[in-house]
């Protein structure tokens, strides 16, 4: 299943213009139910695709629940931050986090990145998981492996928002845009209404 998360928050965010400011759809909330994976302890594994001499993109995982204190760094592109995660595209990146199975774990995604006219790379962020013997788990893609496979497209200008994507192929994955995104466009819409029923 592919999703776009673009739509309504941006969609949104255009019809507000003046309102209430910018609504944004970088930020997606990732939740992956375990219950059904047949294996008690393992991995997760997340990376963002890199390559030399393209526009910078970074991934940002927080907010993560149901993970263990033992994360495994296999590169310089990953970076420790508070609650959770940096990734950039721009050299080789690897984490492997310990993990309980059996409940959902849950995390935050927030992409950022440098504008890009030509749109001439467009990043991937994959999401797997593996048992202790490092054996994949779940309803994978039989080529990368990946549980769900998030895009990032680049803004084409520096005024421009980039855009997600996702291609979820474990249906136990879900992905929303956060909440405050939505809030934030009910407000902007709420303001809109009332400021028109005024002049009416």
């Amino acid at each position: 299943m592919t999703i776009r998360f673009k739509s309504l928050v941006s969609a949104l965010a255009l019809m507000l213009a003046a309102g209430a400011g910018a609504a944004s759809a970088e930020t997606i909330h990732v939740a992956i139910d375990t219950s059904t994976f047949g294996a008690a302890t393992g991995y997760v594994d997340m990376q963002l695709s890199a390559s030399s001499g393209v526009p910078l993109a970074t991934a940002l995982v927080s907010n993560m629940v149901g993970f263990d204190s033992t994360a495994f760094i296999d590169s310089w592109g990953v970076t420790p931050v508070a609650g959770g995660y940096l990734f950039r595209n721009d050299t080789s990146n690897d984490l492997f986090h310990a993990v309980d199975f059996g409940g959902t774990l849950s995390f935050d995604l927030t992409f950022a990145g440098a504008p890009d006219p030509v749109t001439s790379y467009v990043s991937h962020f994959v999401v797997a998981a593996f048992d202790d013997a490092f054996a994949p788990l779940g309803h994978y893609d039989p080529f990368t492996g990946a549980l769900a496979d998030f895009t990032w497209t680049p803004a084409l200008d520096a005024q421009g928002r980039g855009t997600i994507a996702g291609t979820l192929t474990d249906p136990a994955v879900t992905a929303v845009p956060e909440p405050a995104g939505y809030l934030l466009a009910a407000i902007g819409l709420s303001a809109l209404a009332l400021a028109r029923r005024r002049r009416a």
